[in-house]
C-alpha cells in the first residue's frame, strides 16, 4: 500500500479591504450645501490650508510660506480680501461654477440656520460648541482643524468663532473696509453671534481670519 503525504490546508486570515470616507478638509475643492429656500450654496467649512494650496499649486493664489498654522485641516489665515478673492475665482475657473465671498447678510442667514437667538442652539454661549477665547481649553489659543465642533441645523461648521470669515460687503462708504464675520479664537463669546462682525482694513491680514466661499 502506498501512502500518499497530503499537504495541509493552510488558511489564511486575509484583512477586510476598509473604504474610508475622504474628509471635506481633505477635498481640493469645497463641499457645498445648498441654502434653503436660496438659489445659493456655501462652503460646509473655513477654506482650509489644503485646498489653499491646491490652488497655489494651480497657480490661483499666492503661497503664504510664514502661515503660522500649516496644518491641511486648519482654516487657511493670514489672507487679505484679495486673497479670498483670488481663490474664489480660481474656484470658479476649475469648477466652471460662479464662486464669491457671501455679502454679510448671506452670512448671517447662514450662520442663524432659521434660528432668532444669538447663536444656533441658544442664547448663550455653551462649553464645546464654539472655538472662542474660554469656549474650549483645548482651542484657547489657537484655530481647531474645520468641523471639530458639531455643525449648526443647515450642516454648516464654524460659523460661531475658529477664524473670522471675510465678506465682500463695504463697512465704510470708501469701501476701504469690509465686514470680518462671526468672532474667532481669539475673541470672547459676544463675538461669536450670529450677528457678529467687525470692519476690517481689506488690505491687511490676520492670523485669526479666513474665509469661505458662496456659489450662485
Amino acid at each position: 500500500m502506498v501512502v500518499l503525504a497530503v499537504p495541509a490546508v493552510i488558511l489564511l486570515a486575509v484583512p477586510a479591504v476598509i473604504l474610508l470616507a475622504v474628509p471635506a478638509a481633505a477635498a481640493p475643492y469645497p463641499d457645498m450645501v445648498d441654502l434653503p429656500g436660496r438659489p445659493l450654496a456655501m462652503a460646509r467649512t473655513e477654506t482650509t490650508v489644503g485646498q489653499w494650496r491646491a490652488c497655489v499649486e494651480d497657480g490661483g493664489c499666492s503661497a503664504k510660506p510664514s502661515l503660522r498654522w500649516s496644518e491641511p485641516d486648519h482654516p487657511m489665515t493670514d489672507v487679505t480680501l484679495a486673497d479670498a478673492e483670488a481663490f474664489a475665482t480660481w474656484l470658479s475657473r476649475a469648477t466652471g461654477r460662479h464662486h464669491r465671498l457671501p455679502t454679510i447678510e448671506e452670512w448671517e442667514i447662514a450662520a442663524r440656520a432659521g434660528t432668532k437667538t444669538a447663536f444656533a442652539w441658544g442664547e448663550t454661549m455653551q462649553p464645546g460648541r464654539a472655538v472662542c477665547y474660554g469656549c474650549d481649553p483645548r482651542f484657547d489659543h489657537r484655530p481647531a482643524p474645520v468641523a471639530t465642533m458639531a455643525a449648526n441645523p443647515w450642516g454648516l461648521f464654524d460659523m460661531h468663532g475658529n477664524v473670522w470669515e471675510w465678506t465682500q460687503t463695504c463697512a465704510d462708504p470708501e469701501c476701504r473696509t469690509r465686514w470680518v464675520a462671526g468672532g474667532s479664537w481669539y475673541f470672547v463669546p459676544h463675538q461669536s453671534r450670529s450677528d457678529g462682525r467687525s470692519a476690517q482694513d481689506a488690505r491687511l491680514w490676520s492670523y485669526d481670519i479666513g474665509f469661505r466661499v458662496v456659489r450662485d
